[in-house]
């Protein structure tokens, strides 16, 4: 059995409550028994300054492992990104108590033909398709699986959504590669909403955000709310800081997920009645599943 909490998308660079998250987080995970931790990506710019911020996390003495999520690009260039992780390569896994941990890297672009890492927001030039899964990484992770091991799937981008931009490009072909009982259970972040679907007989789940729902342009489609509520800079806030509990044994999968509100602004309040965005759900939650293997 292996038990672990994740979480994605604190963004702590963006708020001004990113310590009191952290420690909503921690108290979360020091009620657990847990084996590791692990975030999903955006967690911070990876500075040097926020060291603090892995210090934080690292304190509980159990393994924290992180996915490089595309706001670590904005400023950083891949060899800072990885020397900030303390880690070699910017995918990697991990056996832990018999599984196998599979922490892929999404951010990367293709344009013309040739596959490039993102890097200050270079996936919006025109002409580039993104974000994808370059051909090393896929012949790396196809030797992964090879072993038959159990595996977890962590990424920052998902492999199911659909909606433009946002899934990865090379999704389908990459789904094809998974074998059902071998990859147990697919997460990821990103979406900054919450998400659950089974494709192929494979769990996939995408994780709300530890902090907020974005949804600037929205707001930025009316002078109206853009004049009202500028001051959100796009974001609407949580009241608490989101993570899920998983547990896998060789017979169940048990997802413990969580409810919340926002902070202020609601979507209702910008027209936003629905609830969805991006593809996922924006409610203040994180939802709780049960797969029987």
């Amino acid at each position: 059995m292996i038990r672990f909490l994740v979480f994605s998308d604190l963004h702590y660079d963006e708020v001004t409550d990113g310590d009191n998250r952290i420690e909503e987080i921690l108290a979360d995970a020091q009620k657990r028994n847990l084996d590791f931790i692990v975030s999903l990506g955006d967690l911070c710019t990876p500075i040097k300054e926020n060291q603090r911020v892995l210090e934080r996390f690292k304190s509980l003495g159990i393994p924290f492992y992180n996915v490089i999520g595309n706001h670590e690009t904005d400023k950083c260039i891949l060899s800072e990104i990885l020397d900030f992780y303390a880690i070699n390569n910017p995918y990697y896994s991990v056996i832990c108590n018999g599984y196998k941990l599979i922490f892929l890297n999404t951010c990367y672009l293709g344009k013309d033909g040739k596959e490039e890492i993102f890097y200050n927001k270079n996936f919006k030039c025109e002409g580039t398709v993104y974000p994808i899964i370059p051909s090393e990484e896929i012949r790396w992770l196809q030797e992964e699986l090879k072993d038959g091991m159990k595996s977890i799937i962590f990424s920052h981008h998902s492999f199911i959504n659909d909606f433009t931009k946002r899934g990865i490009y090379n999704r389908e072909e990459i789904r094809k590669k998974f074998v059902k009982k071998q990859v147990l259970l697919c997460l990821n972040g990103h979406d900054h909403g919450d998400d659950y679907s089974i494709v192929d007989g494979i769990p996939y789940m995408t994780i709300n955000s530890a902090n907020y729902a974005w949804l600037g342009t929205q707001i930025a489609s009316s002078r109206e709310l853009q004049e009202r509520y500028f001051y959100l800079n796009g974001i609407l806030q949580y009241k608490q800081a989101m993570s899920a509990y998983i547990e896998i044994s060789d017979n169940e999968i048990n997802i413990c997920g969580m409810d919340g509100d926002y902070l202020s602004v609601r979507p209702d309040d910008i027209g936003l009645t629905n609830y969805r965005w991006n593809g996922v759900s924006i409610r203040p939650q994180i939802s709780s599943h049960f797969v029987k293997l």
